[in-house]
């Protein structure tokens, strides 16, 4: 196992070529109608990418909501397994600093109801449960996660 990344800031192609190939789940699968949003995720201080060499490997951050709100997201492609290690360190370290420095209060996520790792990786980060959004996207059951500071 790998875990030796680099962080650089994220660029929108950066999403682009994370879900071109296999997802690290197949639950996780991007519809084609969603990554044009992927243009909104580039802001400089609020979303980061890991890479190793010039492969990237998982890319994360959080969109400003309203005053202190923020919606993490974390995109990850299926070499991600290479790197779990340094890959769930990096996410962990970038978001506590994006936290610290942009006076985040609440910072929330979704996860498929089905992808269980997702959710346990969520309450790893120090998100907590709060409970189901039925058809949330693309009609699909989410858990809404949050971490309150």
């Amino acid at each position: 196992m790998k875990d030796n990344l680099h962080i650089m800031p994220f660029k929108k192609n950066h999403a682009l070529t994370l879900t071109s190939g296999l997802m690290n789940d197949p639950l996780l699968a991007v519809d084609e109608k969603w990554k044009a949003k992927f243009e909104n995720l580039e802001e400089p201080g609020m979303s980061f990418t890991a890479a190793d060499g010039d492969e990237l490997i998982v890319a994360g951050g959080v969109c400003h909501l309203w005053d202190g709100v923020y919606e993490g997201w974390v995109i990850a492609c299926d070499k991600v397994w290479n790197y779990r290690v340094g890959a769930a360190r990096a996410i962990k370290k970038n978001l506590d600093q994006m936290i610290e420095k942009n006076s985040i209060t609440r910072v929330q996520t979704a996860v498929k109801k089905d992808f269980l790792l997702g959710q346990r990786f969520a309450s790893w980060l120090g998100f907590e449960n709060e409970g189901i959004m039925k058809k949330y996207v693309l009609n699909q059951d989410h858990i809404r996660f949050a971490r309150v500071l």
